[in-house]
């Protein structure tokens, strides 16, 4: 019988602090279990990892757990976490595996499960995954044990892939100079390359992944306050700051001002409804989750456009757009999805889209930014795990707070006023739960967190910005 899971379970990942919350046998049981429920004997699994320390070690361990009921590992080292989804669909292989725990520090991995199709597991494939790892895995004997080969051309498929899809020689001609902060992960292998082929002139910061994250990973205004500095001095078009499985991306204007990952989905979406304007095909979809910012709604509104709104997380973003033709996707993390890539949040496709919407425009980013209305939007994290914060929903019920509101119970509870919004619901990848309010100015928005922290019971903050 398998150990019981103490770690962070979602559609996003298995992930934990690696011999406190999760350790080896249960990752050797999680991939046995994802290799029987999803692959298959016989089927083809692509594995990749990021930069972090226990990335090679847990590699050893699921390859060993796919072989073992029958499976064949096609690893492809150190890859963005949407390198995987392009894999499966490059090589035709019944399933992928990445080992990451995204934006989580050194300390912590996890396993992220994707779907024969290249895309992340729904909960029903979780919910199989789950219920044979609980099972147990069934060994196959010596002679119907899987093999194993590495493969070196994901990288370069997966830039293929991005340089089909957006204008190539228009970029080129644009002649940008683009900062790019990797923080020693996956990206540090892919971003430059990008970036060079798109002709742009690269200044790489904490490109090499051999050495450790050289600061708390998420690409939050706190942790990336430097290259603001970096970007000025250099004279640079745009700063990128990617996470260490490079699934996300932040972004630094030609001032060098930070301004945040709510902007990233809105400057990608700004790029795919013009170009779908250029076209001839006004009126685009798209996607995105409940707590992400109201700018999306101008932004579509100047492109005839519209927004769909999904509960939070990828496998939900992409449900909605595959359910109604989305042209873009993503959430207000700094994760865009661009579905002539892959159907999974790819900072690399972020980044490529922005410096075609940059070229397009001709202006200087911080100019086009000027011209989107703007709100202020505040992030806390809150000592609540899943089943604190829905055992503590009730005290919003008929609060005060709430007074005027449009409530939405789809995931969490997200309360809407004409002109501000609040959201509450516990994380997918920490045992934590998230408060998030968007509001006319910084002020507002922090006071409306406040107010429903308080009537929660007056939790306190365990991180904000």
């Amino acid at each position: 019988m398998t150990a019981p899971l103490r770690c962070v379970v979602s559609v996003s990942g298995i992930r934990g602090i690696v011999g406190e919350t999760i350790d080896l046998p249960q990752f050797q049981g999680l991939a046995a279990a994802y290799g029987q429920a999803i692959a298959g004997a016989g089927g083809t699994v692509i594995l990749g990892r990021d930069s972090r320390l226990t990335g090679p070690m847990v590699a050893q361990t699921v390859a060993a757990a796919l072989r073992g009921v029958g499976c064949h590992v096609i690893d492809i080292g150190i890859v963005p976490t949407p390198t995987v989804p392009i894999m499966i669909q490059e090589l035709g292989a019944q399933g992928g595996l990445q080992i990451s725990a995204s934006h989580n520090n050194s300390e912590w991995n996890a396993l992220k499960f994707f779907s024969p199709e290249g895309r992340n597991v729904d909960q029903a494939q979780l919910d199989k995954i789950l219920a044979a790892y609980t099972a147990g895995p069934t060994w196959k004997r010596w002679d119907a044990i899987g093999g194993q080969r590495d493969d070196v051309t994901a990288i370069d498929r997966h830039i293929a892939r991005i340089l089909k899809v957006v204008d190539v020689d228009l970029i080129r001609a644009a002649k940008l100079t683009v900062v790019l902060d990797s923080v020693n992960g996956a990206g540090s292998l892919i971003g430059p390359k990008l970036l060079s082929a798109l002709g742009c002139q690269v200044i790489p910061l904490y490109g090499r992944p051999e050495l450790p994250f050289p600061r708390d990973p998420e690409p939050t205004p706190t942790n990336v306050r430097h290259l603001g500095g970096i970007v000025r001095a250099v004279n640079g078009d745009i700063g990128f700051v990617q996470d260490p499985d490079a699934d996300r991306l932040a972004v630094v204007d030609d001032r060098g001002t930070y301004i945040g990952e709510e902007y990233t989905l809105v400057l990608c979406s700004a790029a795919r409804f013009a170009a779908e304007d250029a076209a001839g095909r006004r009126g685009a979809v798209a996607c995105t989750n409940l707590s992400t910012s109201r700018m999306l709604e101008d932004i579509a509104a100047r492109h005839g456009g519209r927004v769909i709104r999904a509960k939070v997380g990828e496998a939900h973003v992409v449900d909605a757009m595959q359910a109604n033709g989305a042209v873009v996707g993503g959430e207000g993390n700094g994760g865009v999805i661009d579905p002539r890539v892959v159907w999974g949040r790819d900072s690399q496709t972020g980044m490529a889209l922005i410096l075609e919407y940059l070229a397009r425009v001709k202006q200087p980013l911080s100019e086009v930014l000027n011209a989107i209305p703007r709100y202020a939007i505040h992030k806390e994290k809150i000592p609540l795990d899943r089943a604190g914060v829905t055992a503590a929903m009730g005290k919003l019920d008929g609060h005060p707070v709430t007074n005027g509101a449009t409530i939405d119970t789809r995931d969490g509870l997200k309360f809407t006023w004409n002109d501000r919004w609040v959201h509450v619901r516990a994380s997918g990848t920490e045992p934590v739960s998230r408060v998030i309010a968007e509001a006319p100015t910084m002020p507002e928005a922090k006071d409306l967190c406040e107010k429903v922290r308080q009537a929660l019971g007056g939790i306190p903050v365990i991180s904000g910005h």
